[in-house]
């Protein structure tokens, strides 16, 4: 039985806010008043360790890390459905010390009362369970903090963001703090190592806070809530500022119970873990959440966030008494999405307002094989688009919105899809001497997705207008299939040419020697992964914009070299006059028709492109697209300096 009187005033507005609480207007009952046999079990039998979050003596929610001295199971216990005991490690520089003693001591008689709560994660598993109540004793005993609470509130949640983990006890660890700010001045920051930190982080604890009024104390009383977010590594961004967080949220129950804490009392604490080394940063804060149009002029394509104004921070090193197995790797979550970067971080691209709606419609479809299709869109507006960059589509009008999914094992992309794409752009109008300067046209090279909404129903598409209507592969307009264009991103692009680059060279003539002074051809190295060929299709079609010339060679990793030679065929007749290319195919495929012109040299290479092969190679700078792990293997081999894209579902 639930012992709450409904959705404070916070969870309510954040739901309306989202268009939720209809939905979850009664979903309070599923908050338990006291802890369910399982969740008992659970604390006592499986956990190494439980994040919990705190008051300091101004009001604000620190999450702090306790765990079993050794990093062993069997340190927590529940001798009855309403009450949790712990006998935990705590160790010097986490907030709750500071915490603890300041409710002992307070001479306020409403701050005695010390509120916890408290989530319990088995990454193992991606089992959680979250709770909250009261400290009903907290003492120092032979070194270990034996802390007994009083459970007024406790639920199961789901597994989705969880990243799996096989994690062992560490008892020999040596806590030591390397930073600490508990009141961090206003013209304050984190250092550059702690933003690193935070940005290769794939888990994070959320702690939130509700302070009551006095009117609506009896019906609502002040709680406090821990909870767990996790995404890719990365996906907690860091403003320029360097004391701002931007925290994305993802689908979850619909609840909002941390989002509507903070939505009445605008506070937040955040604690990073480093399950490699040990390490934890806590930060505390004023937080406030953001929806639509603002939460996108921070983070595009993003609806909803919260950031975190850091006023607070300590970092600890060698502190949590558990590690990752050795010679074990994290297994993401699936329902995972790809990081956003914040908008500040994206100074070459360009997004356009909700307000000015740039549309485009599919003007034609080219089927390169039964999975590989190039879609060109037109768009009245003119559009600067720079070879390399990729536009961003919103699909919406062409599907509809996606319906609200908890959980699809079947396919967990689903759950966070708001329709949004971003594609290389492999030829624009705008790179041909011949652009109207009015309207665009722009291509889209893409590999269908299996699962994929926008893949899939665009590969419907075309392969049924082969079957039909084959004309309409040639001209799509009387389709009138539009999209938004949201807009142009990415800075994977060929770098300026440095006026300050000049080579002098000697010329012999018969009557007299004579030194001239000239551009000496750009070399580059480029490297590319099946469909990562994309943006240097557009490198080469937009060749003709800048005044170098160019020596380049591509090393090309694919399945299918036909295809891919084919595509690449016509984007080399568009700048050969402007490069001089060689081109490497590696494939296990060994017969493939040379479909490039005559001035391009070709090498075949039967299997992958290994890094030894690539060290021989001495270049400018060397430009990798591929698959995140594609990547990883050939930049191993990569001397100099290396720009990189990848790409990500």
């Amino acid at each position: 039985m639930s012992s709450l009187n409904g959705w404070h005033k916070g969870e309510r507005t954040i739901q309306e806010k989202l268009g939720f609480h209809g939905a979850v207007s009664q979903s309070w009952t599923q908050i338990q008043g006291e802890l369910p046999e399982q969740h008992r079990n659970f604390y006592s039998t499986c956990l190494p360790f439980i994040p919990i979050t705190t008051l300091d003596s101004m009001g604000r929610p620190w999450s702090s890390i306790l765990a079993g001295p050794d990093g062993e199971i069997g340190w927590a216990s529940s001798e009855t459905y309403d009450q949790l005991s712990m006998r935990a490690k705590v160790w010097d520089g986490d907030p709750l010390k500071a915490n603890a003693d300041y409710h002992a001591n307070t001479t306020e008689a409403s701050q005695r009362k010390m509120l916890i709560a408290g989530i319990g994660v088995q990454f193992s598993t991606r089992r959680r369970n979250k709770f909250a109540g009261l400290v009903k004793t907290i003492e120092m005993q032979g070194g270990l903090l034996d802390i007994c609470t009083s459970v007024d509130e406790a639920i199961g949640n789901c597994p989705k963001y969880i990243t799996i983990r096989n994690l062992v006890p560490f008892p020999h660890t040596k806590p030591r703090v390397t930073y600490q700010e508990i009141n961090l001045p206003p013209t304050g920051c984190l250092s550059p190592d702690l933003i690193a930190f935070i940005h290769s982080s794939d888990t994070v604890f959320l702690g939130s806070s509700y302070s009551a009024s006095e009117r609506d104390a009896p019906r609502f009383p002040s709680h406090l809530g821990m909870n767990h977010r996790g995404g890719r590594p990365g996906f907690v961004r860091v403003r320029n500022d360097g004391r701002t967080l931007v925290l994305p949220d993802y689908s979850g129950n619909r609840m909002m119970t941390s989002l509507g804490n903070i939505e009445a009392t605008p506070f937040a604490s955040l604690t990073f873990p480093s399950f490699i080394n040990g390490s934890l940063l806590y930060v505390t804060g004023t937080a406030h959440n953001l929806v639509g149009a603002p939460a996108q002029a921070i983070m595009p394509s993003q609806d909803v966030l919260t950031t975190i104004e850091i006023t607070g921070y300590i970092f600890i090193e060698d502190a949590l008494p558990v590690r990752q197995r050795e010679g074990t790797e994290p297994q993401r979550s699936p329902y995972a999405p790809p990081v956003k970067l914040l908008k500040e971080e994206q100074a070459s691209s360009t997004y356009f307002s909700t307000e000015d709606t740039i549309r485009a419609t599919l003007s034609r479809i080219e089927l390169h094989s039964s999975d590989l299709a190039t879609f060109t869109f037109e768009s009245p507006h003119k559009l600067n688009i720079i070879p390399g960059q990729a536009a961003i589509l919103n699909f919406t009008s062409f599907l509809g919105a996606s319906p609200y999914k908890h959980m699809a094992p079947e396919n967990p992309n689903l759950v966070n899809d708001d329709r949004i794409r971003t594609w290389t752009i492999s030829w624009c109008s705008s790179w041909t001497s011949v652009a109207d300067g009015v309207s665009t046209t722009f291509s889209l090279t893409m590999r269908l997705k299996p699962g994929g909404a926008v893949t899939g129903a665009l590969f419907d598409i075309a392969n049924k207008l082969s079957a039909v209507r084959p004309e309409l592969l040639e001209d799509s307009r009387p389709l009138g299939l539009n999209v938004t264009l949201v807009g142009i991103a990415g800075g994977f692009v060929l770098e300026p040419t440095d006026p300050h680059e000049n080579t002098e060279i000697a010329v012999s003539r018969e009557e007299e020697q004579m030194s001239v002074q000239k551009y000496a051809p750009r070399r580059l190295l480029w490297i590319a992964g099946g469909i990562g060929i994309t943006p240097f299709l557009a490198m080469l079609s937009g060749i003709p914009l800048y005044s170098a010339e160019y020596e380049i060679t591509l090393l090309l990793s694919t399945r299918e070299p036909d295809v891919m030679l084919s595509i690449l065929s016509h984007a080399i007749e568009v700048a050969a006059h402007k490069v001089n290319l060689v081109v490497h195919v590696f494939s296990s495929t060994e017969q493939f028709k040379n479909s490039l012109p005559s001035s391009v040299s070709l090498h075949r290479h039967y299997g992958r492109i290994t890094s030894s092969f690539i060290s021989d190679f001495k270049a400018e700078c060397v430009y990798v697209c591929g698959p995140e792990i594609f990547e990883r293997e050939v930049t191993q081999g990569v001397v100099g300096k290396v720009r990189r894209e990848g790409f990500a579902y």
